[in-house]
């Protein structure tokens, strides 16, 4: 069945239903001037802006979400003037356009919500993407963005819900445009072409917060079963998104399929420790529950949630873990290096020829290199001339996070912390320990471990509070790695300067003093701090031989960067 915008004239019907018609065949459309549609990629030459090419033979679905079946992807593109928009400003247009739209049948009948698809929609600019409703933050690599500074992407499930609004979505993606500023340029000759198997599209890829990675059926029939399975799959990844796990939310909303008390909902903060109500407020904003004159209970799409979550909690929970692997990729600030680094001179694939050193795996002898160190000194060759092919051994290494938790973190940048301490659990191959510095005391709060229950439990505790007893903490670092054979990777995170002494009146020098003493023990770490700080950050980790890392804000991004930077170190 084939749904109109209400209200819509025969005229615009049938380009609604001629629009269905092409893309099942399936060829590109243009629809106005400035948007191409199809369920193939699209590429534009820079040297041609009018034209587009639709690359037959690189669907769309495949391409960017790695689908088994083709045409369940339609892929939106719209052209303007070369320049950066807000993701944001694109988003809030859509979903302003397509909750103030109703659908009807050819009979006057009423449609399904489009806010049950909202979810099921890409956007990606010059500036930034991911799911309409979601964050945003991802798609922020140079060369995505720069493969879209001139057009705005867009992505959907290729329901026919989606499909009889495409002229409602283009023109709201045209007048987001207009109003950010820049021109929207015509599409003069929409082609069809070819590319090489594989294509090189990595420009035209990212990790996102994409619902549109998933199993798929035969889409491009309006069956109901398919309609209702996407829709309960958008709800229940939502309803895990809020809670912080899809075991934790199906817990919560069976509570309350049988009703809750308003202060109980209100109270609950979940298993990542959110903020009084937060989860509440996101759960009625996304229309899962509602409240009546005995509290809180699901609303139909609540229980829609709830019964996907009794089937596919664990893929849910297998979902939110590909989220955390991939945090979007950023670009980090240039390390300020005061460790001694080894620079050989003559370096080959199998490895350096240097003397030989402890731990170092002697292949063979490096005759060249081992004449040029003798040089032309006269008598026999000494044991100090000889040079080695050598491979140096790699081992992975635990990683320790040494955390900041006084006051001034609260809020955002403690949110971001914890997503940074998940992400290091997920993609590590060691295990990773979390310790805190907060007032005038240190605390383990999660050993060594590859378990992320106990990684919860242990940042479910964690409240921002007091002063700042960074020497406290590095020496409780030391204290933890004293002995092991393989020394953790620190990598410690605050957005202050240490405001409690400990073995001096100083707590500046007591910190500087217990970076030092980490160097000593042969402890590497790497520290992500704030710009007002850098002066006493740089003086601390040139004690500790270590690399500082200083953004202007402490983001789960660019802490998830620093972290893959320092581990191939």
């Amino acid at each position: 069945m084939i749904y109109f915008p209400k209200g819509a004239c025969p005229g615009q019907q049938r380009a609604i239903e001629r629009l269905h018609n092409l893309l099942n065949e399936p060829v590109p459309v243009r629809v106005g001037e400035t948007a191409v549609v199809s369920t193939k990629v699209h590429v534009q030459d820079p040297a041609i802006p009018h034209k587009v090419t639709a690359i037959m033979n690189a669907d769309a679905g495949q391409v960017f979400y790695h689908r088994n079946t083709p045409g369940e992807i339609i892929h939106i593109d719209v052209f303007h003037s070369e320049g950066k928009i807000a993701p944001e400003k694109v988003a809030r247009s859509l979903i302003n356009a397509l909750y103030h739209t109703e659908l009807e049948d050819i009979h006057g009948g009423p449609g399904p919500s489009l806010k049950l698809f909202v979810p099921y929609i890409d956007i990606q600019t010059a500036a930034g993407g991911g799911r309409l409703d979601g964050s945003l933050a991802h798609g922020r690599e140079q060369g995505v963005r720069q493969a879209h500074i001139t057009h705005v992407h867009l992505t959907m499930l290729n329901v026919h819900v989606l499909l009889s609004c495409i002229f409602v979505i283009v023109g709201a993606v045209e007048s987001a445009i207009q109003d950010a500023g820049l021109e929207l340029r015509k599409v003069g000759h929409v082609a069809l072409g070819s590319g090489n198997t594989p294509m090189d599209l990595g420009d035209y890829q990212t990790v996102s917060d994409s619902f549109l990675r998933g199993p798929g059926g035969n889409l491009g029939t309006d069956a109901s079963s398919s309609t209702a399975w996407y829709r309960a799959e958008a709800l229940a990844k939502q309803a895990a998104h809020v809670v912080g796990t899809a075991h934790d939310a199906l817990d919560l909303l069976e509570a309350l399929s049988t009703g809750m008390h308003p202060e109980e909902l209100t109270r609950f903060r979940g298993p990542k420790g959110k903020k009084p109500g937060e989860i509440r407020r996101a759960l009625s904003k996304s229309e899962l529950i509602q409240l009546d004159r005995h509290g809180y209970k699901l609303t139909a799409q609540g229980e829609l949630a709830l019964d996907y979550l009794r089937r596919h909690a664990a893929e849910i929970e297998a979902y939110l873990r590909r989220l955390l692997w991939s945090l979007p990729a950023t670009s980090i600030p240039a390390p300020e290096r005061t460790a001694t680094v080894l620079k050989p001179g003559n370096a080959r694939s199998r490895g350096y020829a240097l003397p030989k050193a402890r731990g170092d795996l002697v292949t063979q002898l490096a005759v060249a290199e081992t004449i040029i160190a003798k040089g032309t000194a006269k008598g026999p060759l000494k044991p100090e001339h000889l040079r080695f092919w050598y491979t140096r051994q790699k081992k992975s290494r635990p990683v320790v996070l040494l955390l900041d938790a006084s006051a001034s973190m609260a809020g955002r940048r403690m949110a971001a912390a914890k997503e940074f301490a998940r992400h290091l659990l997920v993609t590590s191959k060691e295990k990773v320990c979390v310790v805190i510095f907060q007032d005038s005391r240190v605390e383990v709060i999660c050993d060594f471990t590859r378990n992320p229950r106990k990684l919860e439990a242990g940042l479910s505790r964690i409240q921002a509070e007091g002063l700042t007893p960074l020497a406290k903490g590095l020496e409780t670092v030391g204290e933890l790695c004293r002995g092991k054979m393989i020394k953790p990777l620190v990598l410690c995170v605050t957005d202050g300067i240490p405001t409690v002494p400990y073995r001096t009146l100083s707590p500046i020098e007591d910190a500087i003093s217990a970076a030092r003493n980490l160097a000593k023990q042969g402890i590497r770490i790497g520290c992500i701090g704030l710009q007002p700080n850098r002066s006493f950050l740089r003086e601390m980790m040139g004690a500790a031989r270590g690399s500082l890392y200083i953004v202007d804000e402490l983001e789960a991004s660019t802490m998830a960067a620093i972290a893959r930077k320092e581990q191939k170190e």
